[in-house]
């Protein structure tokens, strides 16, 4: 399901839901391309990217948990937020439900990257 961005060498830099360029080429999520791209993202982003951004990545990540939660137990309705808000927690659904599709396609020594 992504589309991916190539670099002049013909590697991915970039994978969409949707295609960014005219030349964005689609592939499948099992392709190895994909999930040599995505091994990549998780390796760079554990070893040595920069500590704020790591940071903020995991805080977003517990902040939509936190909404999720609150939607669940019925404290919150997505409609109680701004469109904007509403808009953003949809497209993190869509993509997590994408990923579940390719979840543990990519395996490094100790396990299962995604």
């Amino acid at each position: 399901m992504p589309f991916v961005t190539r670099d002049g060498d013909g590697r991915v830099v970039a994978l969409s839901e949707m295609a960014l360029e005219e030349d964005a080429e689609f592939l499948s999520a099992s392709d190895d391309e994909v999930s040599t791209f995505i091994a990549t993202l998780a390796t760079e982003g554990a070893e040595g990217g920069d500590p704020f951004l790591l940071s903020d990545l995991r805080l977003i990540r517990v902040i939509e948990d936190v909404v999720e939660v609150l939607i669940r137990k019925n404290v919150l309705t997505l409609t109680d937020l701004p469109s904007a808000a509403q808009d953003k927690l949809m497209e993190r659904r869509a993509l997590r439900h994408w990923l579940a599709g390719i979840a543990g396609v990519v395996e490094d020594d100790e396990g299962k990257i995604i």
